[in-house]
């Protein structure tokens, strides 16, 4: 759950216009029947759910449209408000230089909360060429100083210490510049009271020209009593990432989960998958993550095609239940154009990780951390490695 090096979503074991008179927004939660213009849109919407969209019709047929501030795109395609008490924060202006990649700048809000809160939707809104965002929540007193803009090493920030002692809150999709995190109905992350929210900043300007912008966190708090399903978080990262020059590869390996169960709960897995954000940089093609084991063994929780810089969270309604398997297989495809080799890292290195929301007594973090060739697949040269996982107990950070 936890890294001891860091990543873009090493935090464990370390969020326009109104679509008047489309079908883009609506104040319907879930879809019904096909009809109109919800007929025209079915081919297109796996393709704008992807991507955070609704599914818009006009004159030229139908299209996939962001939802304005403080909608998400709903099952059906539609444009929705979030439900929830609106807690937000504008972060200070931030400038990158031309070229510019900026990872040691920190982050906070101190929330000034007296109760805990029951977050249900996440929405994030940045203009500051932000390629990628964590987002913890500690005590308010943990790496003191004003908030705003600061220098992570001048504090001492860890993401790891921030999540053990704290938790996880949200990560941002890669370039993503609007971005909602939206749980079903009645489905939370606990912030405890009096927290301080901090994110590491992760720029990357890849203009001729320097960029200023900033970054605006909005999360929307449910009442205790509406509260169905507390979550606790997951990681899986292949580290080993080793891509040979002018390549097309696939990167997987199967995580044991059962016996981490058994050892720090006393139960076999019990899993039920609520949200999962896959994340790669721009030479991914494929991110996918399945069962592994048990009566559904290869049944697929996401299977994320390409890469384009939208926000590609996906929330599951129904949720997968995960319970009777042995563990997750997950994995990346890439396309390597260059002469010479790509490892996992920042700039213009590659990742291959998820972060995922879950419904589960135990937080955890799986790492591969080697790529041993396993064969081909056509013309795809496949990797695999052991996996390692380190799991935590959640439930009093659940409240419980």
């Amino acid at each position: 759950m936890v890294s001891t090096r860091p990543g873009e979503f090493g935090a464990f074991a370390t969020l326009l216009l109104p679509l008047l008179g489309l079908l883009g927004c609506s104040s319907e939660a879930e879809p019904g029947a096909p009809s109109g213009n919800d007929a025209l849109c079915q081919a297109l919407l796996p393709t704008c759910r992807d991507d955070q969209k609704a599914c818009v019709v006009g004159s030229d047929g139908p299209r996939c449209e962001p939802c304005p501030t403080g909608q998400y795109a709903n099952d059906a395609g539609h444009c929705t408000a979030i439900p929830g008490v609106l807690h937000e924060h504008e972060f200070p202006p931030f400038t990158s230089g031309p070229g510019q990649e900026i990872l040691d700048v920190c982050r906070s809000w101190t929330v000034g909360n007296e109760q805990e809160l029951w977050v249900n939707a996440v929405e994030l809104l940045q203009d500051e060429a932000s390629h990628h965002s964590n987002w913890t929540f500690v005590p308010e007193t943990e790496f003191p100083g004003p908030d705003g803009l600061w220098d992570c090493d001048e504090r001492g920030y860890s993401q790891l210490q921030a999540a053990v002692t704290g938790g996880v809150l949200y990560a941002q999709s890669t370039q993503a510049k609007k971005e909602v995190q939206k749980f079903p109905d009645g489905v939370v992350v606990r912030i405890p009271p009096h927290s301080k929210i901090i994110s590491a900043a992760h720029v990357l300007n890849t203009t001729t020209a320097p960029v200023t912008g900033h970054i605006t966190l909005r999360f929307y708090a449910i009442p205790p009593e509406a509260v169905t399903v507390k979550l606790a978080p997951f990681h899986l990262s292949y580290d080993g990432l080793d891509m040979p020059p002018r390549s097309h590869t696939r990167f997987s390996g199967e995580c044991e989960l059962d016996s981490q169960y058994q050892a720090a709960a006393g139960t076999p897995l019990g899993l039920t998958v609520y949200f999962i954000l896959p994340h790669t940089h721009a030479l991914g093609t494929r991110f996918f993550t399945e069962i592994a084991g048990g009566p559904n063994d290869g049944q697929t929780l996401i299977d994320m095609r390409g890469f384009n810089g939208e926000a590609r969270g996906q929330r599951y309604t129904p949720p997968i239940d995960v319970t009777g398997a042995t563990g997750l297989r997950f994995g990346c495809e890439f396309e390597n154009p260059r002469d010479e080799r790509v490892v996992w890292g920042f700039g213009n290195q590659e990742m291959c990780e998820c972060l995922g929301f879950a419904d589960s007594r135990l937080a955890f973090e799986s790492r591969i951390d080697e790529a041993v060739p396993d064969g081909s697949d056509g013309d795809v040269l496949k990797f695999t490695g052991a996996c390692n996982t380190i799991a935590f107990d959640w439930t009093g950070k659940q409240g419980d």
